[in-house]
This record gives structure tokens, C-alpha cells and sequence, in this order.
């Protein structure tokens, strides 16, 4: 097992979670992995907040293209500073310790995706 701590910057998911996760996640988890186990303890308070997704993997994440969308900031660091681009393969397994920051509609995007349809996402994170 190893701890990630998740800083997720949305004020309507904030409301519900707060906005600093400590998160115990097993020794292969990735970043897909510690976003659905934030979906998991959502569900457990209610529906997702954001009318235009199901969960926050589907408001941030493709995984047909195994992508983040455009407007969507993620970074990762180590306690050392050295950053980890979890936008260049988001399935690749996380270190122990690593602070990931995620930030589903950064504010200054100007290319805008819409999230795939709910149906297609769920078919899709079946074959991960």
C-alpha cells in the first residue's frame, strides 16, 4: 500500500469531499485509480454535484483515448519537487508519497472538450 495525497480544485466537489485527500491506494494504483476512489466516497454522499457528468473521472477523463481533456490541469510532484507528466500516460502507476494536483476546469482554457457520453465512458473504463 502507499499514500497519495489528491488536492482537487472544483468548489461544487469541495463542498462534499473538501479539497485535500489523503488516500491510501495499493501498490500499482495510478492516477485513474485514486480519481475513483474520490468517485467512490462522492457516491456515498449523494449524487455528483456537476449536472453535465456522472462522476469526476467522467467530468475530467477519456478513456477511449486514455487522454485527459483540454481543459483539465493535472500535475503530480514528490515531496522532493521532481514532477511526474500524468498527462503523457495517465495509466502509469503512481509513487508512493506523490502529491497529485487536479483542476477539472482550469480557468484560462480556451480549448474546450465536452466529456464523452456517460454510456460510451462507462463501456470504456469496463475494458481498463
Amino acid at each position: 500500500m502507499k499514500r497519495t495525497k489528491l488536492i482537487v480544485h472544483e468548489p461544487l466537489v469541495n463542498k462534499i469531499i473538501g479539497c485535500e485527500l489523503d488516500l491510501e491506494l495499493n501498490d500499482e494504483a495510478n492516477v485513474i485509480t485514486a480519481i475513483s476512489k474520490v468517485d467512490r466516497l462522492i457516491d456515498q454522499k449523494g449524487d455528483f454535484p456537476l449536472s453535465d457528468y456522472e462522476s469526476l473521472l467522467h467530468m475530467i477523463y477519456d478513456p477511449v483515448r486514455n487522454r485527459f481533456y483540454n481543459q483539465v490541469a493535472v500535475t503530480a510532484y514528490l515531496e522532493g519537487g521532481d514532477m511526474i507528466n500524468l498527462r503523457a500516460d495517465p495509466k502509469q502507476n503512481l509513487p508512493a508519497d506523490v502529491t497529485v494536483v487536479l483542476i477539472p476546469s482550469g480557468g484560462c482554457i480556451s480549448e474546450w472538450e465536452i466529456a464523452i457520453n456517460y454510456q460510451e465512458f462507462k463501456r470504456a473504463m469496463q475494458s481498463i
